[in-house]
Formats: structure tokens, C-alpha cells, sequence
């Protein structure tokens, strides 16, 4: 009988500290994760080359481009690359009338290329910017935002900086999928950790909707062309420059930056089946093992607290899964005032994390059948391992 109750309590003990360390990790990242906005104002004004792959965005590229053009830095162009959209896409591009738009017509998808990091690829060769910019359409910016942007990366003598945008979630499905992302950063890439090992590329994380490059350094470590077999070539690059030696920041853009991604849970389903996977490198225990412990953390306290207030048996175990589940409220909370989302999100999580589980195990079970698809194309010559 005493080991029926040693081992639960155990358990609720670990996850209580691993709990624990998530809010240290989210109080420091706090501290850690400056806004984008807050660095003085820098007299440099490098050109900065904007640069947007575009395919099927009929929705959002018009407002992509409106903010884009009614930008206050004096000294930046925008490339806009339509990659063979079946949409209105091209059309809306070349309606639009400005001294600072390029666009170009994306050329085929080569063998052993992902689309994004192909389209990427050709806009970087068109770029004439000491600065590159790596942005999606469906991103829409503060006037102020390149002139923050540049002011934060002479700041901090980066090579390349980062941001986490505000994320528009409408929908009931948007609300279930997309915050996940969101929070995994917030509570669980140690910044103090990342900063202070600047060669550990396991602590790093990128955002495709805002990746601002020293161009010399993006060509050093082989550009878009080094990640083209990768569905998260965004943090795959983070990745290459924390190796290389390069200097690497993670910013707070959620007042300068928004962008709604998905407009349904359909679609926040099939982008996000393109990326759970590739985010373990494709390696399945290791994918398994952390959509478990995810499950534990969150379902473990909540089971624990049921019987005891039905019988009104109260212990340490169920005080352990009090703390635990009080903290994760507050981690939930914490990720929405600071990044905008909607402040009921906590109501939902034990719902975000169920889907985030289900849409993990799809990722993998679709990369293990060969159908992991994103904008019409099918992600080939992935490489999968056990470990």
C-alpha cells in the first residue's frame, strides 16, 4: 500500500518541478525577450531587401504589401516572389503600383527542394540589401517596424534577429491549434541558457514571418539552400547560425507584428501536420516521448485532483497537482498578455494540448506514409530514423 502512494507521489512531484522550472523559464524569457521597440534609434540606415515568397495568399498579400509600402525607414526595398500560385495571387501583385515592389515569378520546384526554402533561395539572389528580411504574406507590419527592427539589430551587433508576432485566432479552431506554438517558446526555450551557450544550437528557435539576416553572414552559412530538405527551415536556420558561431536574438514583435496564419481548424491541421515532425528531426521516439510527457504534465495533475475532493481525502500528491495545475494556468496567462492572444485561452488548454498531441501523432503518421502535403505539394525525401 505505501508504494501505491510512493510512486504517484513521485511522479507528481517530478512534474510538479519540471512545472516549475517552465515558470522560472517563462519569468526570465520575460526579462529576456526584449521588444522590438524598445532600442534606441539607430542614425545607421543600412538598405534593407524585404523579402515575401507568395504562393495561393490571394487572402492576405494586399495586406501584407499596404504595410509594407507605408513603412517610415527611408532605405528598403520589397521582393515579392509568386511561387506558381493556382490562386488570384499573381494577379493582385501585379494590380498593385509602387517604386519599392519587385516581383518575379517563381521557376519550378527542383528535385530535393521544400517550396518555401526554394522560393527563399531565388529571393535572396534578387536582393540588393546589406539587411535580408524573411517574411511570409500573411504578415501584416507597424509602420514603425523596420526602423525598430534595425535599430535592435545594430544594438545587439547580431547576425540574425528573430521576433514571436501577435497571432490573430478568430475561430474556435485557431484557438485550440495555433497558441500551442506560442506557449512552447514562451515556457520552454531557456533564453539565459541560449544566450549564455551561444554555440548550443539545441536552445534556438526562428520565426518565418520575421527573419532579419546580415546579408554577408546568410550567404557564409549557405542561405535557404543549406535547409532546403526542411518543412521548419526557420528554425533549421537558427540552428546553423548558432553553430557557425553567429550571433542569434529572439525578440517580442507582438506589438509591431501580427499575422492571422490559419483561418479554420482544417487548415491549422494540415500546416501544422507539415511541422510537428520535422521539428524532432524526424526522429520517432524522440517525437513520441515528448507528445507523452506532454500529455503527463497536463493530464497527471488534473486526474489527481478528482478523487480526492470527491472523497475529501486531501494529500500530498494532491497538493503537488494543485501547484501544478495553478501554474500552468498562469503560464497560459502569462503567454497571453505578453503576445496578445485572447485572455480565456487557459479555459482551453487541457483542449490545445489534446490537439497538439493528435496533430504530432498525424505528422508522424503521414510522414511514415509519404503524405505529408502543404499548398498542393507533396514534402518528398524525408528521412526518418527511430532515433
Amino acid at each position: 500500500m505505501s508504494h501505491h502512494w510512493y510512486f504517484p507521489f513521485i511522479d507528481s512531484y517530478r512534474i510538479l518541478i519540471f512545472i516549475s522550472v517552465q515558470m522560472l523559464i517563462a519569468l526570465t524569457n520575460i526579462i529576456l525577450m526584449k521588444r522590438l521597440e524598445k532600442f534606441p534609434k539607430t542614425s545607421k540606415q543600412p538598405k534593407v531587401s524585404v523579402l515575401v515568397p507568395a504562393r495561393n495568399e490571394e487572402k492576405t498579400i494586399a495586406f501584407c504589401f499596404d504595410s509594407l509600402r507605408t513603412q517610415t525607414y527611408p532605405n528598403y526595398e520589397i521582393i515579392v516572389l509568386d511561387d506558381n500560385s493556382e490562386d488570384r495571387t499573381g494577379e493582385i501583385l501585379h494590380q498593385i503600383k509602387s517604386e519599392k515592389l519587385t516581383i518575379i515569378k517563381g521557376k519550378p520546384l527542383p528535385e530535393g527542394w521544400i517550396g518555401k526554402s526554394w522560393a527563399c533561395y531565388q529571393l535572396s539572389q534578387m536582393a540588393t540589401g546589406e539587411l535580408l528580411l524573411f517574411t511570409d504574406a500573411d504578415t501584416v507590419f507597424s509602420p514603425q517596424t523596420l526602423s525598430c527592427a534595425v535599430s535592435a539589430f545594430v544594438a545587439t551587433d547580431a547576425d540574425l534577429i528573430t521576433a514571436v508576432n501577435r497571432n490573430q485566432v478568430k475561430t474556435f479552431g485557431e484557438q485550440i491549434t495555433v497558441p500551442f506554438i506560442v506557449w512552447s517558446v514562451f515556457t520552454i526555450l531557456p533564453l539565459a541558457i541560449a544566450y549564455l551557450f551561444p554555440k548550443t544550437k539545441s536552445f534556438s528557435a526562428a520565426n518565418g514571418k520575421f527573419m532579419l539576416f546580415k546579408r554577408e553572414f546568410y550567404r557564409k552559412i549557405g542561405g535557404h539552400q543549406a535547409v532546403k530538405h526542411s518543412a521548419v527551415e526557420d528554425v533549421e536556420l537558427a540552428r546553423i547560425t548558432k553553430a557557425q558561431g553567429g550571433k542569434w536574438r529572439l525578440f517580442d514583435a507582438s506589438h509591431l507584428i501580427s499575422s492571422r496564419m490559419y483561418y479554420s481548424f482544417s487548415e491549422a491541421l494540415e500546416g501544422f501536420s507539415k511541422n510537428y515532425f520535422a521539428l524532432f528531426g524526424y526522429k520517432i521516439l524522440i517525437a513520441l516521448f515528448v507528445w507523452f510527457w506532454m500529455g503527463l504534465i497536463t493530464f497527471h495533475p488534473i486526474s489527481n485532483l478528482i478523487k480526492p475532493i470527491i472523497t475529501h481525502n486531501f494529500n500530498n500528491i494532491f497538493l503537488c497537482s494543485a501547484v501544478s495545475m495553478l501554474f500552468t494556468i498562469i503560464l497560459w496567462l502569462l503567454t497571453s498578455i505578453k503576445f496578445g492572444l485572447p485572455l480565456h485561452i487557459f479555459l482551453l488548454y487541457p483542449i490545445i494540448v489534446i490537439v497538439a498531441i493528435f496533430i504530432g501523432i498525424r505528422s508522424i503518421y503521414l510522414a511514415i506514409i509519404n503524405k505529408l502535403v502543404w499548398k498542393g505539394r507533396v514534402l518528398k525525401n524525408i528521412k526518418i530514423r527511430w532515433l
